[in-house]
């Protein structure tokens, strides 16, 4: 059995693929879907692209953030600030299906794990979570080409039941903040405890910004296997 598992984003959009033969990850990685411009500024050193959000734009259609906006080298653009998109969740849709559709393996898998938001205190996760169900009901579980038979919906508060390592130390007093960094540790001593798990992923994980994001959508899906 071949299952998915999603920590539910909109910039951050989480997935891990793993095959309950031997727990081992298939594929493992964040999906963009969000629709805010990025800013165009590039490091002259690095030549690396800043990754934040753009709030203004010039005539020219270069974009940037609020901490480069005000760069000396921008300082004289005429500047507009980005105005904000029309029905977001329209778009915010479009951009999941085009993502998800790239991803051909995902149909291919028994079961989708989506991890349940809380409707009233984030109702925009919470379309995000739908907006997944539906698009896996319809290309996954209504069709017969594929294998995918379910999609549950898991509590967020399951995922670092599944660890059964040693204790780890942590004296973090911030309840999320706390969960986050536990995550973080058991999924790291989780994955380098397989002795089959591919190297590939276990860099991947070690070198990741969004150590959070990868580890919940590992543990929720490890969780739900060994439940």
């Amino acid at each position: 059995m071949k299952i998915l598992s999603f920590d539910v984003g909109i910039k951050n959009l989480a997935y891990c693929l793993i095959d309950d033969k031997d727990y081992t990850i298939e594929d493992w990685g964040i999906l963009n879907i969000s629709i805010d411009s990025v800013c165009d500024h590039c490091n002259k050193i690095t030549g690396k692209q800043c990754d934040k959000v753009a709030r203004v734009i010039d005539p020219d259609g270069f974009k940037l953030c609020s901490s480069h906006k005000s760069l000396k080298i921008y300082k004289n653009n005429k500047k507009k600030n980005i105005p904000k998109q029309k029905n977001p969740v329209l778009l915010i849709g479009k951009n999941m299906v085009s993502e998800l559709d790239k991803k051909t393996n995902f149909l291919s898998v028994d079961c989708v794990l989506i991890e349940n938001q809380p409707a009233l205190k984030n109702p925009t996760m919470k379309t995000v979570q739908m907006l997944l169900y539906s698009y896996f009901l319809i290309h996954g579980v209504t069709n017969e080409t594929s294998p995918l038979q379910n999609i549950e919906m898991i509590n967020a508060r399951n995922k670092l039941k599944v660890y059964k390592g040693p204790p780890i130390e942590c004296s973090i007093k911030d309840k999320y903040k706390k969960t986050k960094f536990l995550g973080i540790e058991y999924c790291k001593i989780m994955i380098q405890e397989n002795q089959i798990m591919k190297q590939e992923f276990i860099n991947q994980f070690l070198q990741s910004k969004k150590q959070d994001d990868l580890s919940d959508a590992y543990l929720q899906g490890m969780y739900w296997l060994l439940k």
